[in-house]
């Protein structure tokens, strides 16, 4: 009989234990499914920012005083297009929506950010300030990209089959533009990397540049 009571003991901080782990485990569970407030996916499928988002959802999400309307912008085919910039004067929030229906301001064809650092991301992280050999080590295996130096400088062209690759292409896409100052490199090594020409990560001169993301863009299926 003696022995009961030390078991019970034994047996209730073992079963404390046990709930304690249950609500730990519980709370990661949780933080882990909450949605991202920054996060855009190339499928547009969920996020504050996605496929059914108008322009009235974020006045009401992010109030009117951030949310401005410009009309006339070059659109990617050449034509001119609708957009709303949301918080067009921090650029850390900053970003510009083009409009499938540009009249009523719904259905977003493609989102961008551009410059050096973003709260808003891709999968995995990707913003604004990735790094080249950052996004190898994401992707597995080395990737390919434009040179530098023209209108879609440093332009991501494939990532080769790469974890990446479907995640940042499937469905929809987001394209990322890689540059850095080519100070880093000489006269020589600027030229290797240069044009219109595709290029490996691997290459050594990419390697040695380590080029950052500057620009991202999102393109909704």
């Amino acid at each position: 009989m003696n022995g009961y009571p030390k078991m019970n003991l034994a047996l209730s901080r073992a079963m404390v234990a046990i709930a304690a782990a249950s609500l730990v485990f519980g709370v990661l569970a949780q933080a882990q499914s909450a949605d991202d407030p920054w996060l855009i996916t190339a499928s547009g499928g969920k996020g504050p920012l996605n496929l059914h988002t108008t322009h009235e959802d974020l006045v009401h999400t992010f109030g009117a005083m951030n949310v401005v309307e410009q009309d006339g912008i070059d659109g990617m085919s050449g034509d001119m297009e609708y957009a709303t910039i949301l918080f067009p004067k921090d650029s850390q929030r900053k970003i510009e929506i083009v409009w499938r229906d540009g009249d009523k301001r719904t259905a977003p064809r493609s989102m961008t950010i551009s410059g050096d650092e973003s709260k808003w991301k891709a999968e995995h992280g990707v913003s604004l300030g990735t790094s080249l050999k950052y996004l190898e080590k994401l992707n597995g295996r080395p990737f390919r990209l434009a040179g530098f130096g023209w209108d879609y400088s440093g332009t991501v062209t494939s990532w080769e089959q790469g974890l990446l690759e479907e995640d940042l292409q499937i469905p929809g896409r987001v394209i990322l533009r890689l540059g850095e100052a080519s100070n880093k490199l000489t006269d020589k090594e600027n030229s290797e990397v240069a044009g219109d020409g595709e290029f490996s990560s691997r290459h050594p001169v990419m390697l040695k540049l380590n080029p950052k993301v500057y620009e991202i863009v999102w393109i909704f299926p």
